[in-house]
C-alpha cells in the first residue's frame, strides 16, 4: 500500500509539471501580483461594518486603507485583499485540472495497472492542493513585502509572524475550496455545472454575509462556506473566527470531499 501511494505520488508530480494548468495558475498569480502591487487606490469589495479604516472594524476584502494605529497590519490586510480573485481562480483551476486528470489516458492506465481509487484521489488532491497553497503563499508574501517597501514600513518579526499565520489559514481555506470543487466535479462530471455551482455559491455568500453582518450570530449555512472565513480573515477581523475553527473547518471539508470523491468514483465504476 505504501509503495502504491509513493508511486502514484511520483506520477502525479510528473504529470503536474507537464500540466498546462500549472503554468496557467502561476501566470495568473504573477499577473495578480503585478496588478495588486501597482494599485494604490482604495479597494473595498463586499465590505460591511462600521469602520473599514480600523482593523477589525469591517469584514470583506479591504486594500490600501491605513489604520493609523497599526500600519503594519494594514499592509497585511491590503495584501490579503486580492484573495477575492483567488476564489474563482481556485474553483476554475480545480474543475479544469480534475476534468483533464480523470478523462485522461494516464488515469485509465493507472486503473488498468491496479492502482486503487483511494491512491489516485489522495495523491491528486495532495499534489494539486500543495500547488494552490504554495503559489498563493508565495504571491501574497511577495505582495506583502512590496507594499511594506511602498509604504516605507519598518519590518517587525511579530508582525511578519502574524501575517504568515493568517496567510497559512487562508491557504488552507483555498485548499478546502479546491477539494470541495474536486469532489463536485466528480459528482456531476460536468465542467459547466461544477464551475457555475461553485462560483454561484461563493458569490451568494459574499452577498449574504455582508447583508446580515452585525445582526447577531451568523447563519450556520454561511459557516459551511470557506468564503465566510475568508472574508473575516482577509480583513483581519480575528474576533469573529479562531484558528481552531478554521483548522476544523478546512480539515473536515477535505476529509468529506475525499469521501464524496471516492463514493462517486465507486458508483461510476459499479454502474459501468
Amino acid at each position: 500500500m505504501k509503495r502504491e501511494f509513493i508511486s502514484a505520488f511520483r506520477s502525479e508530480v510528473w504529470l503536474l509539471a507537464r500540466h498546462p494548468a500549472t503554468a496557467l495558475m502561476i501566470a495568473l498569480a504573477a499577473v495578480l501580483y503585478v496588478v495588486a502591487a501597482a494599485t494604490s487606490s482604495e479597494v473595498l469589495i463586499m465590505v460591511a461594518g462600521d469602520d473599514p479604516y480600523t482593523l477589525g472594524g469591517a469584514i470583506g476584502f479591504i486594500g490600501n486603507l491605513v489604520d493609523a494605529g497599526d500600519v503594519l497590519d494594514s499592509v497585511a490586510r491590503t495584501s490579503f485583499a486580492s484573495t477575492v480573485v483567488w476564489i474563482p481562480v481556485t474553483i476554475l483551476y480545480a474543475v479544469y485540472a480534475t476534468s483533464r486528470d480523470f478523462e485522461s489516458v494516464a488515469y485509465a492506465v493507472s486503473r488498468s495497472r491496479g492502482v486503487s481509487q483511494a491512491a489516485i484521489v489522495i495523491t491528486k488532491l495532495l499534489v494539486n492542493c500543495t500547488l494552490v497553497g504554495a503559489v498563493y503563499l508565495l504571491s501574497t508574501t511577495a505582495l506583502y513585502l512590496t507594499k511594506m517597501a511602498q509604504w516605507d514600513v519598518g519590518a517587525s518579526c511579530s508582525g511578519f509572524a502574524q501575517f504568515v499565520s493568517i496567510a497559512l489559514m487562508i491557504a488552507l481555506l483555498l485548499i478546502s475550496m479546491y477539494a470541495a470543487t474536486f469532489a463536485l466535479y466528480l459528482l456531476t462530471r460536468s465542467v459547466v455545472a461544477s464551475s457555475v455551482v461553485a462560483i454561484a455559491v461563493s458569490i451568494f455568500v459574499m452577498v449574504w454575509f455582508p447583508s446580515t453582518y452585525g445582526s447577531g450570530q451568523p447563519s450556520l449555512l454561511l459557516m459551511l462556506s470557506p468564503v465566510y472565513y475568508l472574508m473575516n480573515l482577509c480583513s483581519l477581523s480575528m474576533q469573529n473566527v479562531g484558528v481552531i475553527q478554521v483548522l476544523l473547518y478546512a480539515g473536515g471539508t477535505v476529509l468529506v470531499s475525499v469521501g464524496v470523491a471516492l463514493v462517486s468514483l465507486f458508483v461510476r465504476t459499479a454502474v459501468r
